[in-house]
């Protein structure tokens, strides 16, 4: 018997329990939308094409990796730099079903019409996961955050242009709030809440970016809302946690290095597990109820610097890594506009319930 069968067999088999055993008509009629729900999942894994922008960086190998483990993924299209497609070839070789491919993301859409041109020759259900972006100084980080913002413009067009695509965009915090902005509720941020602070500033490479996070993801919202793509938003804290590439140049990485090295202070930031992340951009580009939705993907509370710095040294000793007697940590930052340790986001809740993610504690991370 067939896999994709089984489903229909266990409704017919769960209903007519129901019937004998007389249970009440609303605990069927739930029973049976339980199992077409899990049916039209199951058909959407085994169905859909993934593409993936930024597929090499930090983010988006784990992206790639969680999409590997889910049950049924047929192909994935993982698109980086002109420059970087041989290595990724290379790294990826031993697995026959992904593809890399170049991505421009200033060339008018070009590259990813390209993209997916390809992948509807392997199906027609595509959810592209739109993760690249430039972190980092430039020479004109004004231009940069323009740029950022003109390469989620030109895709969700694109997206618009050939039918069914499904996008996941990776947001930030940053889009959700500028540095020491109040929370709308006063209380802790939420979905509700946007930066409307960050400024385009020549001498603030930070501040581009965040304004840059904010645009992106606002004007994607308005693009897919009247040109009807399908989307969703992901917008996590800072994020750490293992990389898959250990040769991975990322600013977590680096900072963390940093860190047990006691180059520098140990800080308190609210953040959030890199293998959470992943798992959230494959659920958001799978589960039928995240379209439309917008997910902050962080812890709720900052943990202290000391805390972060004890066990961190622990981890030292207990690896033979690092200069543990070395690490030492910030005293004097106590938060932005909520203290440190108070609930600064408010997310938990809806991840389980539209993403079924729950985030790991940061001493795990």
């Amino acid at each position: 018997m067939s896999h994709t069968n089984q489903p229909t067999i266990t409704t017919r088999h769960f209903f007519h329990q129901c019937v004998d055993s007389k249970m009440s008509y609303l605990a069927t009629m739930a029973l049976l939308l339980a199992c077409s729900v899990s049916t039209q999942l199951s058909e959407a894994l085994a169905s859909q094409v993934a593409i993936v922008t930024g597929a090499n960086g930090y983010v988006g190998r784990e992206v790639v990796r969680v999409l590997l483990e889910e049950p049924g993924s047929s192909s994935i299209f993982c698109l980086v730099r002109p420059g970087r497609v041989d290595t990724e070839r290379d790294y990826w070789k031993s697995v026959e079903s992904i593809s890399v491919l170049p991505f421009e993301m200033n060339d008018g859409g070009l590259t990813i019409q390209s993209a997916i041109d390809q992948a509807k020759s392997q199906g027609e259900n595509i959810c592209v996961y739109h993760v690249a972006s430039v972190f980092g100084p430039t020479e004109d980080p004004i231009q940069t955050a323009r740029d950022n913002v003109q390469g989620t413009e030109d895709l969700v067009r694109v997206l618009a242009k050939n039918g069914k695509c499904r996008l996941v965009l990776t947001s930030s915090m940053a889009a959700v709030r500028g540095t020491g902005q109040d929370p709308l509720n006063g209380q802790f941020y939420t979905q509700d809440d946007w930066n409307t602070i960050s400024k385009l500033n020549a001498d603030s490479w930070g501040s581009c970016y965040q304004w840059s996070k904010a645009e992106s993801e606002r004007r994607a919202w308005e693009l897919s809302e009247s040109l009807g793509v399908p989307m969703a938003s992901i917008c996590p804290s800072f994020v750490f946690g293992p990389s898959t590439d250990a040769t991975s140049k990322s600013f977590s990485i680096t900072l963390v290095n940093q860190w047990i090295k006691g180059e520098s202070p140990v800080q308190s930031r609210l953040c959030v597990d890199i293998r959470d992340v992943a798992r959230a951009h494959v659920a958001a580009g799978t589960r039928p109820h995240a379209i439309g939705k917008r997910f902050l993907v962080t812890t709720e509370r900052r943990i202290s610097s000391e805390r972060i710095a004890d066990v961190l040294k622990k981890t030292c000793r207990e690896c033979n890594a690092g200069n543990p007697e070395r690490i030492h940590h910030d005293s004097v930052f106590q938060g932005g506009a909520i203290p440190i340790g108070q609930k600064e986001v408010d997310s938990a809740e809806h991840l389980q319930e539209y993403l079924g993610v729950e985030l790991r504690p940061v001493e795990e991370t």
